[in-house]
């Protein structure tokens, strides 16, 4: 793998490894090994996600927060144009003029209202 310019040796060296841990232990596509080489190229982490998208446990590892930003898009493109409408207005939506597409906003996402009898981990 060629790595950026400004990324220092000692960097590459430590990404390696956790690269080859990483693809160890996850299966994914050849698009996502792909895709997770660029990434660790430029001089990430594997195990980090420059969506910032995050789980129940903390932020998605690269190749999971791929896979949710997908579903995302998935879904969103399946929805009726009236509910797409519904969504942007709900400010769950963005529109982005350079790439012609819709991004989601995590941050202001909301989650349903749910008593505290309904949580799973009490």
């Amino acid at each position: 793998m060629r790595f950026c310019k400004n990324v220092k040796q000692e960097t590459r060296e430590f990404l390696m490894q956790q690269l080859k841990e990483y693809e160890r232990e996850t299966e994914m596509t050849k698009e996502e090994r792909r895709l997770l080489h660029q990434w660790v190229a430029s001089g990430r982490s594997p195990y980090d996600n420059g969506d910032y998208i995050y789980g129940a446990g903390g932020p998605l590892d690269f190749i999971s927060a791929l896979r949710t930003a997908q579903e995302l898009q998935d879904w969103f493109d399946r929805l009726s144009e009236e509910e797409k409408q519904a969504e942007i207005n709900g400010e769950c939506l963005q529109y982005n003029t350079e790439t012609e597409d819709y991004v989601f906003d995590m941050a202001s996402f909301i989650l349903p209202d749910t008593t505290d009898d309904e949580l799973p981990f009490q």
